[in-house]
């Protein structure tokens, strides 16, 4: 079985929630600071604003990513001209969570959907999440800080 999770990510160094916030006329679903810990010897780096779509108030996995993916798009297309200047001092992507247990299996994402996220400037970033039946996980990674590459 296959679960994703979807949602926009924007970090940088000097990012301000209730900016970004009020530009996007959208709340964050998460807000991480840069300087909180991230472990016993490490700090987060950047700050990261995080804002997910789920199939419905109460179930945050997608069945389908390409279902997830075009939601987060139809609400972000209006916001593109913002992103765009978001985009001139702060990352921005499509971070997506795989969810998967057994063997075999994972996303497909149309190429229409993918010139989507192309127009508002968003990279697409997919991290896969095994559970029973699949190798360990790296005890060096969590869910806490599935942004590392923002690090």
């Amino acid at each position: 079985m296959h679960t994703y999770s979807v949602e926009l990510t924007i970090a940088g160094d000097d990012l301000d929630e209730a900016e970004v916030s009020t530009k996007l006329g959208l709340q964050p679903s998460v807000f991480l600071k840069k300087g909180e810990p991230l472990g016993p010897k490490r700090r987060r780096e950047r700050s990261v604003w995080s804002f997910d779509v789920r199939p419905s108030p109460d179930n945050p996995e997608w069945q389908s990513l390409e279902d997830g993916l075009r939601t987060l798009v139809e609400k972000l297309f209006p916001l593109k001209n913002d992103l765009r200047e978001l985009r001139q001092r702060c990352s921005t992507e499509a971070y997506c969570g795989h969810f998967g247990t057994g063997f075999g299996g994972g996303p497909s994402i149309s190429a229409e959907t993918l010139r989507l996220l192309a127009d508002l400037g968003l990279a697409l970033t997919i991290k896969t999440y095994w559970g029973d039946n699949q190798p360990d996980e790296d005890p060096e990674t969590d869910e806490s800080d599935h942004h590392e590459f923002l690090s």
